[in-house]
């Protein structure tokens, strides 16, 4: 999906075909915020995981 250009020298216009513009760019950037914080929120559950599966590795007896 394109997003329509961005003329910066359209801003000072504050026209409202720019604030259509600038909207698509801020709903992306949202969108991509919340799948980043979904990115770290499910490694860290990883991470939490494998500490606990090797915690508990370690406290099983060797043969």
């Amino acid at each position: 999906m394109g997003h329509p250009p961005l003329e910066f020298s359209d801003c000072y216009l504050d026209s409202p075909d720019f604030r259509e513009r600038l909207k698509c760019y801020e709903l992306e950037l949202e969108r991509t915020n919340k799948f980043i914080k979904d990115v770290i929120k499910d490694g860290n559950a990883l991470i939490s995981a494998m500490r606990s599966k090797w915690k508990a590795s370690m406290d099983e007896p060797f043969p």
